[in-house]
């Protein structure tokens, strides 16, 4: 069902066949959803015209530290420095100030983007996050605790 107008729907402005595109230039609208127990955050940006980009990262996890645990903070390392050869080409990863390594790609889109392809953008890269998150498990990176107990859904 076509909607009359385009209308603004928090930092998305919605064209009338229901397509999503950035409300205010130079504002990267995003969302948050939760992964098997992390976070992933997207952002929908604008370059020149048509084109867009979707940014998505996700952390896995927290390494832990060699006070609690020498032997598995040892391994998790070992596991993150295999883990960069193994990613996908045009995938980034870095290991964050508190010892959180992230995964991280960006795609170029059309925009506006229906949330329909949004959303298959999204499912892809959860798809092919899941083994990193299975091989971070066993080596024993520990989840992050949400420090509000909730997960957002957008931003």
């Amino acid at each position: 069902m076509p909607f009359k107008e385009p209308f603004i729907l928090g930092p998305f402005s919605v064209d009338a066949e229901g397509r999503l595109s950035p409300a205010h230039q130079g504002v990267s609208p995003g969302f948050s959803v939760r992964w098997r127990g992390r976070v992933v955050h997207a952002r929908l940006g604008q370059t020149d015209g048509r084109d867009g980009h979707l940014h998505l990262r996700s952390s896995l996890g927290r390494i832990p530290s060699s006070a609690s645990d020498p032997v598995t903070r040892a391994a998790c390392f070992t596991m993150v420095r295999s883990l960069l050869g193994a990613l996908p080409r045009d995938w980034g990863a870095r290991l964050l100030p508190d010892h959180q390594p992230q995964l991280e790609v960006e795609s170029t889109v059309t925009l506006p983007i229906t949330v329909r392809n949004l959303v298959v953008e999204l499912t892809l890269f959860l798809l092919v996050l899941s083994p990193y998150l299975d091989l971070m498990d066993e080596a024993g990176v520990r989840l992050v605790a949400s420090s509000s107990g909730q997960t957002p859904i957008a931003s």
